[in-house]
C-alpha cells in the first residue's frame, strides 16, 4: 500500500467518523469521549508513523463505539427496584426526622375519619327485634357532600358497664340510605354482640366510629392498624351444620397462625380480620367486600387453642362469620390476617 493509498484510507475514516450517527448518551459523556479522541489523535500525529496513525485512530474508534454501546447497555440493563406491594401490607404511616436522615415506617393499614358525627349510641329496640337487642345512634353528613354506603364503613365496640377497654368489637355497613350535607338521621342495626345471659338483649356499652372505606397514607390516617408479627396459612371455610336461618347463613373460618417474631406473642393481644372479596388481590377496604372483626381467642364452645405462641410456634384456630342470607361465602377468597389491638380509637 502506497502513502496515497494510506492517505486516501485515512480522509475515508476521518469522513466516516464526521457523519456518524449521534451516540445516545449524555452530552457530558459524549464531550469526554470526544476530547479523548482528540487526543488520541493529536498523540498518532506526533509519533509520525502514517500506518500505525491509522491503525490507533481505528482503534480508538472503535473503542468509543464500544465504550458507548456498553455504557447504553448497563443503563438499561441496570436492574429496577420493586415497587412495594399493597395485597397485603401497605405503609400507613411515616414519620421523616429533620433533614430526613432518620425515617420510621409502621407497616400496616392507614384509616380516615369519615365526616360522620356519631352521637347518642345506645341500646334499643327495632321492629320485629327482640328487646335491647339493636344499637340505635344518631349520624349527621358534617362535609358538605352526600355520603353513600359504599364511602364509608363502620367500626362498632362494647366496653364492660363498670369500665374497661373494648371487649368485643366488628365492623358494621354505613346506613343504606345517603346522606346529604347537613343532614342528621336516627340509625339502628341489630348485630351480635355481648348478651345478657342467654336472651338476645346486649348488656354492655356500644360505641361506634365511621372511617372512610378506602387505605390512608401518611399524615391522612386518623388511626393506623399495625399488622401482628404473626402469619397465617392454610385458610379453610366450611359450612356450619344448621348454620342457616330464614335471613341469615354462617360458615367456619379455619386458619394457622405461625408467630413470626423471636419473641412470645399473646394473641390476646392481636385482633383477626377476616373477608370475603370476588378478587384475590381485593384488601378489608374494597366496598363489596364482606367485612369481620374478631378477637384471637377461642370464643367457639369446644374450641381451644395455644393463645401464647412461641417464636416459630404454630397453632390452627377457628371463627364463625356470620351474614345475610345473600352472602355466599364460598363462591368469594377468603382472607385472614392478624393486627395489633387496639384498633378502636383511644378518647
Amino acid at each position: 500500500m502506497t502513502t496515497r493509498d494510506d492517505d486516501e484510507l485515512e480522509a475515508r475514516i476521518r469522513r466516516a467518523y464526521r457523519e456518524r450517527e449521534p451516540v445516545p448518551f449524555r452530552d457530558e459523556l459524549k464531550a469526554r469521549v470526544l476530547r479523548a479522541s482528540a487526543s488520541a489523535t493529536r498523540e498518532n500525529s506526533v509519533r509520525g508513523a502514517a500506518r500505525r496513525r491509522n491503525r490507533l485512530m481505528a482503534s480508538a474508534t472503535l473503542w468509543v463505539a464500544t465504550v458507548a454501546v456498553a455504557l447504553l447497555c448497563v443503563v438499561v440493563a441496570w436492574p429496577q427496584a420493586p415497587l412495594p406491594s399493597s395485597a397485603i401490607t401497605e405503609t400507613a404511616r411515616q414519620s421523616v426526622r429533620a433533614h430526613g436522615q432518620t425515617e420510621t415506617v409502621i407497616h400496616g393499614f392507614g384509616l380516615a375519619y369519615a365526616p360522620i358525627e356519631v352521637s347518642d349510641v345506645r341500646i334499643g329496640t327495632l321492629p320485629g327485634e327482640p328487646p335491647n337487642s339493636c344499637v340505635l345512634a344518631e349520624l349527621r353528613n358534617t362535609s358538605n357532600r352526600t355520603l353513600v354506603e359504599p364511602d364509608v364503613m363502620g367500626v362498632l365496640w362494647f366496653t364492660p358497664k363498670g369500665g374497661g377497654d373494648e371487649n368485643w368489637l366488628t365492623f358494621v355497613n354505613a346506613p343504606a340510605q345517603a346522606l346529604k350535607p347537613g343532614q342528621t338521621v336516627t340509625w339502628g342495626f341489630h348485630p351480635s354482640g355481648p348478651h345478657a345471659g342467654s336472651s338476645q338483649a346486649l348488656a354492655e356499652i356500644p360505641h361506634l366510629r365511621f372511617f372512610y372505606s378506602r387505605p390512608a397514607s401518611g399524615a391522612s390516617a386518623s388511626l393506623v392498624w399495625k399488622l401482628a408479627p404473626i402469619g397465617v396459612e392454610d385458610i379453610q371455610v366450611l359450612p356450619v351444620a344448621g348454620g342457616q336461618g330464614a335471613t341469615w347463613q354462617s360458615a367456619d373460618v379455619y386458619a394457622t397462625l405461625v408467630n413470626r417474631a423471636s419473641h412470645a406473642v399473646d394473641l390476646a393481644d392481636e385482633r383477626a380480620v377476616i373477608w370475603f372479596s370476588q378478587g384475590a388481590s381485593a384488601t378489608f377496604f374494597d366496598p363489596s367486600a364482606v367485612r369481620f372483626l374478631f378477637h384471637v381467642t377461642p370464643e367457639l364452645p369446644g374450641v381451644s387453642w395455644p393463645t401464647v405462641l412461641k417464636p416459630g410456634e404454630r397453632a390452627r384456630v377457628e371463627f364463625r362469620v356470620l351474614s345475610t342470607k345473600g352472602t355466599d361465602f364460598f363462591s368469594r377468597v377468603c382472607h385472614v390476617l392478624l393486627l395489633d389491638a387496639p384498633l378502636v380509637p383511644q378518647d
